[in-house]
């Protein structure tokens, strides 16, 4: 009974530590509807990880990308786009040391005792964090673009294959706010 409340804290901080982030940013000036095409320009991965730093991965990645862009109704050119698509990534491995404190189980009905369930640790938990960063830059006629919208998304994973495997559907969830709804005023 001891071993198995120990564990359930164990995994309940392992899940609060594994939590991804979302921010969404957008220019309120700008009229999403009037932009009807974009095309997918850069993408950079700051990463030493074999698992996001290759060519199948980023081709995975742009593929999530264009697909979540035309089922919104933008059509991908390459001749003058009212959007350009830029991406990028930084992951790395990181470490911390966590303790479980002890914790109390008050007594029970009918006269039983409780007790202490002692701490843990210290132990450490390894993990591996990546950003991903979503860019939607206007293209007016040959000057700098404007960015107009920007998506970020931070998860963190137990391992590299794992995060790189969770990246795409990271960036399904964060051009599903795309194009981002007028607030009322």
């Amino acid at each position: 009974m001891r071993g198995a409340t120990v564990l359930a804290g164990m995994i309940l901080c392992t899940t609060l530590l594994f939590a991804d982030d979302r921010h969404v940013d957008f220019d309120a000036n700008v009229d999403f509807t009037n932009l009807k095409t974009f095309a997918i320009r850069e993408s950079r991965i700051i990463s030493h990880k074999p698992e996001l730093n290759n060519r199948l991965f980023i081709q995975r990645l742009v593929e999530t990308i264009r697909a979540e862009l035309t089922a919104k109704g933008l059509k991908e050119t390459a001749d003058r786009p009212d959007l350009f698509v830029d991406f990028s990534i930084d992951g790395m491995d990181y470490s911390i040391v966590e303790r479980q404190a002890a914790t109390r189980i008050p007594d029970g009905p009918n006269g039983q005792r409780g007790y202490v369930v002692d701490g843990t640790g210290p132990y450490s938990v390894l993990s591996t964090e990546g950003t991903l960063v979503i860019d939607l830059t206007t293209n007016p006629s040959g000057k700098a673009g404007m960015l107009v919208w920007r998506g970020i998304y931070r998860d963190e994973e137990s391992n590299g294959p794992k995060l790189a495997q969770k990246l795409p559907g990271d960036a399904k969830k964060l051009l599903s706010e795309y194009p981002p709804k007028k607030k009322s005023r």
